[in-house]
């Protein structure tokens, strides 16, 4: 059984999903013995081949965990309380199950946080202690699971699953008319900043660049068609699919993105990407891509960046590409767990 946020059209969990099929495919688990809590379940059932339970059906979750074999929660930030107070309780609730079952959890590619309820850190604390095994993407969740007192071994440090998707082969070099993407998603201080958002894009297009709105979850699209209504240059793409995210996104000579997996899945398409800062997860991901970041707070200062990417863009490219290739190899690692619990 597979517990996480699919079936929403979230790009970047139908991703961590696709990722997490083939790892358990590769190591002798048939998709077709592969049960996902869905808000969609004939779409999720349909695009991967899997079977799917509507994921509020408790009373059918309940029975259907007493057969299973092992519980996979994950990944990505199912473990916060910024976006949903909800978030935590929810996938707490499915794992709090599989311990009552006596079924094994294993918890893939997590990160945690920003947690402000201390009971809510208590009990996510106990559900790693108690998990048969887990990894973790990013640093800043290993200090923040430590600081609970829950022990991290090294190996259990990984980076987002997603990074063991292929990277596309780009020529490191400028188009002639060099396209920018753009992708927001809702935020709080958004209607403050649609004016400086406006001013930012206007100078991009007076600088030479193409612009393209990028849709990668739910809610983005809306703030492409506000965006356009002040900016009229700035094209609005269609939302970005998993089966063609490599060839849209490589069209793009650089992805200001404020979705994480805007800025993964650009850097694997090739182009190089410019993260948005609104979590600590951003940031992290920056880190292991060595891609750069603006504050929200500062986003007067993007097309300058933007510039300084340009001026370096050859020597940034191909410093990305060997990153990448070090990030493939440390998202294995959430594979070989999931191998581990299996083989008890």
């Amino acid at each position: 059984m597979v517990s996480g946020y699919h079936g929403f059209g979230n790009l970047g969990d139908e991703a961590i999903l696709a990722v997490l099929c083939e790892d358990l495919a590769s190591l002798g688990i048939p998709r077709a013995d592969i049960l996902v809590l869905s808000g969609d379940p004939g779409s999720t059932s349909k695009a991967y081949g899997v079977q799917s339970l509507e994921r509020y059906a408790l009373g059918k979750i309940w029975n259907a965990i007493g057969s299973a074999q092992l519980l996979v929660s994950g990944g990505g930030s199912l473990f916060q309380d910024v976006t949903s107070k909800r978030s935590i309780p929810y996938y707490l609730a499915i794992i709090e199950m599989a311990f009552r079952r006596g079924v094994p959890v294993a918890l893939y590619g997590h990160g945690i946080g920003p947690i402000s309820m201390r009971a809510y850190r208590k009990l996510v604390a106990r559900a790693f202690l108690k998990s048969a095994g887990f990894t973790l993407r990013d640093a800043f969740s290993a200090q923040l699971l430590r600081s609970l007192k829950v022990p991290v071994p090294e190996s259990a440090v990984a980076v987002d699953p997603v990074f063991q998707l292929e990277t596309s082969d780009v020529p490191p070099e400028i188009r002639d008319v060099p396209t920018i993407g753009l992708n927001l998603r809702p935020y709080p201080g958004w209607k403050g900043q649609i004016s400086t958002w406006a001013k930012v894009l206007q100078e991009l297009l007076g600088a030479g660049w193409a612009l393209r709105f990028i849709p990668i979850g739910p809610g983005d699209e809306e703030l492409g068609v506000a965006l356009q209504g002040k900016v009229p240059g700035l094209e609005l793409g269609p939302r970005l699919e998993l089966a063609s995210f490599r060839q849209d996104l490589s069209e793009l000579d650089m992805f200001i993105s404020m979705r994480l997996h805007g800025v993964i899945l650009g850097a694997l398409s090739g182009t190089i990407p410019i993260a948005l800062n609104y979590d600590p997860k951003i940031h992290a991901v920056c880190a292991q891509i060595g891609c750069r970041c603006v504050e929200l707070v500062e986003l007067k200062l993007v097309p300058r960046i933007a510039g300084d990417v340009v001026r370096n863009y050859a020597m940034n490219h191909k410093e990305q590409a060997a990153q990448l290739e070090r990030l493939r190899q440390s998202a294995y690692r959430n594979r070989e767990m999931l191998r581990q619990v299996l083989e008890g």
